[in-house]
């Protein structure tokens, strides 16, 4: 199978299963074994970030009204709701990052 389909067939299965409650990384590893994607593991890796990079970006562009009310909101003064909706954000954030840093060791070892 050409390189340009199993692309293609790839930014679907990614684009489907992102913003859905499973793992979207799965599915591409999954879709990567079904389609024969026998690339080296360094090329393997680039291609998940290249389709991770291109879901932020989408998602950067499909809200970008929201994210811009957002700051628009933040500057107004630290009282504003704005600012409470990213401390939110960044508070939520904490736990994936404490287990990242804790199990980075582990999952180096294991992929």
């Amino acid at each position: 199978m050409s390189e340009w389909i199993s692309a293609l067939i790839l930014g679907i299965v990614q684009g489907l299963t992102e913003f859905l409650p499973v793992s979207s990384s799965g599915h591409l590893e999954l879709a990567k074994f079904v389609l024969g994607y026998d690339e080296v593991a360094e090329e393997s890796l680039l291609m998940t970030i290249t389709l991770h990079g291109a879901t932020a970006l989408a998602t950067l562009y499909v809200f970008r009204k929201d994210i811009w009310d957002l700051f628009k909101g933040m500057s107004k003064g630290f009282t504003d709701s704005a600012w409470k909706f990213t401390i939110a954000i960044i508070l939520s954030m904490i736990p994936a990052a404490i287990a990242g840093i804790m199990l980075e060791q582990y999952i180096e070892s294991n992929f």
